[in-house]
Order: C-alpha cells, then structure tokens, then sequence
C-alpha cells in the first residue's frame, strides 16, 4: 500500500508540475513539450531491451535460490547492454532529426534534441528501479523517480519565471532532464549499498544463453508496451493541431493517475509471485493473485468514479479551454479500471516463464489500439483516440487472463477462483 501512496503522490506531483507549465508556457507550447515528452518516454522505456521484466524476475530467484555470483553476471551485463541501446537508440533519432531524414519544425528543433538526448538517462533509472524491485526494495527505485523529477519541474520552471525568463517548452524539457539526474544520483546512493551488502565481492557468472533467450520476448513485449501507452498522442499529433493534442495529454495525465494503482501492487508482488513460482508453492501463488486483483481493481473503481466527477475542475487548472476534454477522462478511466478488475495478466506471466504469450497478449492489443487509432482519429478526433485506448486495454486483459489459465491453471479476474472453487 505504501507504494501505491507514493505512485498516488508523484501523480499529484505531475498533476501539479504540468498544471504549472501549461499555465505558464501556453496551450500551443505545452502540446509541442507533451509530444517530445512522449517520444523521450517511447524511446526510453522501450531501449530497456528487456531487462526490466528480466532483472525482476531473476534477481528475486536467484536470491531465492543463494546464486549471489549469478546476480552480479547479471547486473554487469544488463547494464551494459541497456546503456547502448540507450546511446545508440538517442543518437540515431537526434542524427534523422538534423540531418532531415525526419521532418522537423524548425521551432522544435532544439526541443526534440534535449529530449533524445535525455534517453540513456531514463534507460538507466529504469534499470536501476528494476534492480530495487528485484532485490524487493521498490520503494528505494521509485520514490526518487516519482517525486524528485516533477518537483524539479515545479521549482525550476517557478523559478525561471519569477527571475524574468521567458519559459517555453524547452524551459520545461530542461527541468524535466534536470530532474532525471537528480533522480538518478539518489537511486544510485540507496541501492549501492544493498547491493554491495547482497553481492559481499562475488565474482560474476555469466548464463547468457538463458537471459537472452528469456529477454528476447521480453524486449519485445516491453517495446509494444511503450508504443501501446503513447499510440494515441503519436497518432493525434499526427491529425490535429498542438493545442488539441495538450487537451488531450491533460486528460491522459489525469486518466493515467489510476495506472499508478497497478503498477504500485506490480512493484510489490511481482518478484513475489516469481520468489513463490521458484519455491513452487501454488497455493500461496493464487492467494497472491487474488489479493492483487481485489485491492488493485477495487481502487481503480473507486479512483475512476472520483477522477469522472473531479475531472472538469481538474482540467480547469491547465487553463479554461482544457474543461472540453472531460468526457475523455471518463472513457480513459473506465478502460484502466476494467483492466484492473482482469488480474495482473502480464505480471503473472512474465514472472511465470510464460513471456511468450504476454508477447502475444501485449502484440494483439497493440493492434487492436493502432488499427482503432487510425480509424478513429481523422474522423473523430480525441474522442476517438480515448476509445480506441479503453478497447486495447479490455482486450488486452482478457486475453492475458485467458493465457494464465490456459497455461498456469490459474485465475486472474476479480472472483474467478471462488467461482472455479479453488
């Protein structure tokens, strides 16, 4: 629970740090910084490679199991391959940027390459949180991730404007990096010592047949992961004018809120359920998931009812224009919740051995929401967009909650068990 307080906390933090920039910034200007926001987060989330399901899942059953030196094989060669994915990944975007392969606007010029350069950065918080969650210290990953970076977004963008600076989306994209280092060096102070403690000087085993053959769909699931989150701004920025596209990343900012639940319960459970797999006590295993789904699915509810009726006053706060996208916020809202109340279908089987068909779960959705993206959007708009999310996410769900039970004989959906009498 007091994971999912502090995810709730940081949500107010990025509520209150966005609702700062676009009263600052302007409409038009927020959507351009929302647009970038979303490649950085695109890029950097999916240059992960994998690594974060795969360090979860073995650093707790490799503690499990007393092979401290694999730990230390593992992390060595995690954190090599995600910081040049990283590089790589950043470079090459900022290469297509200025060398004109990729069509830019001359004013976002400049904002596009803070941004991508900003993406070894995220790539390395998230291998460090996923360390955190692995070693079952969550907290120590999130908290600096989820508090340190929007407060730098609220103090460096307030103070550029009382200092008489002319704050823009660069301005914004400045603070948000400056963040991100903050972040980072205090993620780095927590955890050095737990791990040094764990590893006590062993020298690293290597077992790398096994971690890129389990990586592999992993990598892939967490690349349709990013772009499964991020599809609708893509698409939207596409089709409509910037000021649409900061109304409706407004709406997905407070619609997103209630992600915060899941992951929360995610960062607790997921290396348990794999610490309980390894340890092969089934009965505990199902008790777990079902603890999850009634606590996360119960919250979502009752966190999407409250966001529906609070949202025109919230909305109100990025600027008077911004109330048109309440309706959004609702649909967006509904669809989290309902895909909570189906389990931790991706948890389960990522952490389970059966990444393959959260492969295949997270692939299928992804398709569903391109396709009801590109269909809907030209002719609809936001609205459009909005339903095309809440949809992949129902699909989603159910497909991954069919996988579990067709594969580990083990029930997702809120009830499931007590109705199958397990």
């Amino acid at each position: 629970m007091s994971i999912i307080l502090v995810r709730i906390t940081g949500a107010g933090l990025a509520l209150l740090a966005q609702v700062i920039a676009s009263r600052i910034i302007g409409a038009e200007e927020f959507g351009r910084y929302s647009l970038m926001l979303v490649w950085l987060l695109l890029l950097g989330h999916g240059a992960t490679v994998g690594t974060n399901p795969l360090l979860c899942r073995y650093v707790a059953q490799y503690i499990k199991s007393g092979d401290i030196p694999v730990i230390a094989g593992l992390l060595r060669w995690a954190l090599s391959l995600v910081l040049v994915a990283g590089i790589v990944l950043g470079a090459s975007a900022i290469l297509l940027i200025h060398t004109g392969t990729i069509a830019v606007g001359p004013e976002m010029i400049l904002l596009a390459t803070l941004a991508l350069s900003a993406v070894p950065l995220l790539v390395l918080q998230d291998f460090l949180e996923s360390i955190a969650r692995g070693i079952d210290r969550p907290a120590l990953g999130i908290v600096p991730a989820y508090l340190v970076r929007h407060l730098a977004i609220i103090f460096g963008v307030s103070s550029a404007v009382l200092l008489g600076y002319q704050a823009g989306a660069v301005t914004v994209m400045s603070m948000t990096i400056i963040g991100l280092v903050i972040s980072i060096a205090i993620q780095f102070v927590l955890l050095h010592r737990h791990i040094g403690v764990l590893l006590r000087g062993s020298a690293p085993v290597y077992r790398l047949r096994e971690w890129v053959r389990t990586a592999l769909p992993m990598a892939l699931s967490e690349a349709a992961e990013v772009l499964f989150m991020n599809a609708d701004i893509l698409i939207l920025g596409m089709f409509v004018e910037p000021e649409l596209v900061a109304y409706y990343f407004a709406a997905t900012r407070l619609a997103q809120v209630l992600t915060y639940i899941p992951y929360g319960m995610s960062a607790v459970m997921a290396q348990r359920m794999a610490a309980l797999a390894e340890s092969h006590e089934r009965g505990r295993l199902q008790a777990l998931i079902n603890h999850t789904t009634l606590v996360s699915g119960g919250l979502a509810v009752l966190a999407a009812l409250g966001m529906t009726v609070l949202a025109p006053y919230l909305l109100a706060l990025f600027g008077s224009d911004y109330a048109e996208a309440a309706p959004w916020v609702a649909i967006l809202a509904g669809g989290i919740a309902f895909a909570c109340l189906l389990g931790p279908g991706e948890d389960t089987l990522n952490m389970l051995g059966q990444e393959r068909a959260g492969l295949t779960c997270i692939a299928a959705a992804l398709a569903v929401n391109l396709a009801l993206n590109l269909l809907l959007v030209p002719s609809i708009g936001p609205v459009g967009a909005a339903w095309a999310s809440a949809v992949a996410l129902a699909t989603r769900g159910l497909l991954a909650a069919g996988f579990a039970k067709r594969t580990l004989n083990l029930y997702l959906p809120l009830g499931a068990s007590r109705l199958a009498g397990t």
